[in-house]
């Protein structure tokens, strides 16, 4: 794998943990977010990782890069996009 795709492959993971935790967190007092979130980085961060690195590894490195700036844009994480991605491509066939 190129270093190139390997570093959207991290920051699309790493963007996409911080969205998904800022949902998470939205309507909490900054105690509580900073508990949910050691909580579920110490529980959920290395499988979300190992899963996603996975599942993005057969992207080709332009659409890695419309990964990101949608999750950059939109602030949705991995799952949502992943979905909508799948559920585009089920209604094409």
């Amino acid at each position: 794998m190129s270093r190139i795709k390997e570093d959207l492959i991290c920051e699309i993971i790493r963007l996409s943990q911080t969205n998904l935790l800022d949902k998470k967190c939205a309507n909490m007092s900054c105690e509580t977010q900073e508990q949910v979130a050691v909580d579920w980085i110490r529980k959920n961060a290395a499988d979300y990782r190992v899963d996603f690195h996975s599942r993005l590894d057969v992207c080709s490195a332009s659409r890695l890069g419309e990964i990101l700036k949608d999750i950059t844009d939109t602030g949705k994480d991995l799952n949502d996009i992943l979905e909508e991605i799948e559920s585009s491509t089920v209604h094409r066939d």
